[in-house]
């Protein structure tokens, strides 16, 4: 079998907009419910406008947040705080008026009267947001919430090219993020995305906790993201969390898996040296792919032509030729070349070699990256 170099996945304020564009219109292309491709979609579009984090607000229509998938979190006392002090007026408000713009995009950067702001210091800051860009994103004329890319203090501010890079893309992004959201979300692979870690007492309690954990608990919990609720999260959390230790110190070989809304996660239980051994315990969670997910990324990673992404995608799910040729609208003699140039580029002769190699090529992009 030929060795196929694995591309890597770029960092951001690289430019990559035709490899990027075919990737984002693929996964949006994939009708999975939006909790479940936000976690993959976000760092491909700041491939496509470069950001340094982002994030996806679902809204009703008084501009109140009914779930968002962010990038990077505010813990729940900070976000409670958020709520109380500046969601109207830093959020609601502005929606509403980006609602009622002729543009669907908009940009701005942080004022030096907003510097000194407790919303700056509060929010802003620990978030590391200093440039944002703004898209209104609708499905069939009716807004979905907001989508927001966000520049730290050492990057430039957004520009008008960016706005207009942005607006190309959104018609894609309308049709993936309409899709409704499962519940229990749909099953997942052994296909590890990212892990976090935190270190507990006897009750539950949080000694110590990575940067990763906080986000990854509270999206394995299950319940929508709003700063709202933000306040619940202080009685929900800790219930949930006590709940996956004690499952764990009850088998302390077992593995825990947890279906949300946001995907498929697992708790692991880590061993821990020296004399807090018996006080305190360490809990790994890792948050799985969606097969789908997971083939749409090695295929793209193993730099295949827009076409024969979409045809391995689906030859590693087990579609048939003619399943190939009814999805891309073309003759079964026209899926059975496409087919047969997969089998090609990839040097191999069975469907289930193609998935294994797409498998490969993701879990090989998901290491480089972290």
């Amino acid at each position: 079998m030929a060795d196929i170099p694995v591309r890597r996945r770029p960092h951001a304020h690289e430019t990559v907009t035709p490899a990027t564009r075919t990737t984002l219109r693929q996964l949006c292309s994939l009708g999975l419910p939006g909790p479940l491709l936000l976690p993959s979609l976000l760092p491909v579009l700041r491939a496509w406008v470069p950001a340094d984090h982002g994030a996806f607000f679902y809204c009703d229509e008084r501009g109140s947040i009914t779930n968002f998938y962010p990038e990077r979190m505010l813990p729940h006392e900070a976000m409670a705080r958020y709520h109380d002090r500046h969601n109207d007026t830093q959020f609601r408000a502005q929606y509403q008026q980006r609602l009622a713009a002729e543009k669907p995009t908009s940009r701005r950067s942080v004022t030096a009267a907003e510097r000194a702001s407790a919303y700056y210091q509060e929010v802003l800051a620990p978030l590391g947001v200093e440039h944002f860009l703004y898209a209104v994103v609708r499905h069939q004329g009716v807004a979905l919430g907001q989508l927001s890319l966000y520049r730290g203090p050492q990057q430039p501010p957004f520009s008008d090219e960016d706005e207009a890079t942005l607006t190309e893309v959104l018609h894609y992004l309308g049709e993936a993020l309409a899709v409704p959201t499962p519940t229990p979300a749909q099953a997942a692979q052994e296909h590890v995305v990212e892990e976090g870690l935190a270190v507990l007492d006897e009750q539950g309690r949080e000694l110590l906790a990575d940067e990763h954990w906080p986000r990854l608990v509270r999206l394995a919990q299950g319940d929508v993201l709003s700063p709202a609720r933000a306040h619940e999260d202080a009685e929900r959390l800790p219930r949930f969390v006590a709940s996956l230790l004690a499952a764990l110190l009850a088998s302390p070989q077992a593995v825990h898996r947890v279906d949300s809304a946001w995907g498929q996660f697992v708790f692991r239980r880590q061993a821990l040296s020296g004399p807090q051994g018996a006080a305190a315990t360490a809990l790994r969670v890792s948050r799985l792919s969606v097969e789908p997910l997971r083939l749409a990324e090695g295929a793209a990673a193993l730099g295949l032509s827009p076409q024969q992404r979409e045809v391995a995608v689906m030859m590693a799910q087990g579609h048939s030729n003619q399943a190939i040729a009814e999805h891309m609208g073309v003759s079964l003699n026209t899926a059975s070349y496409h087919v047969k140039q997969v089998f090609q580029r990839l040097d191999v002769h069975e469907r289930t070699a193609v998935a294994k190699l797409l498998a490969q090529a993701a879990s090989a992009q998901s290491y480089l990256c972290r």
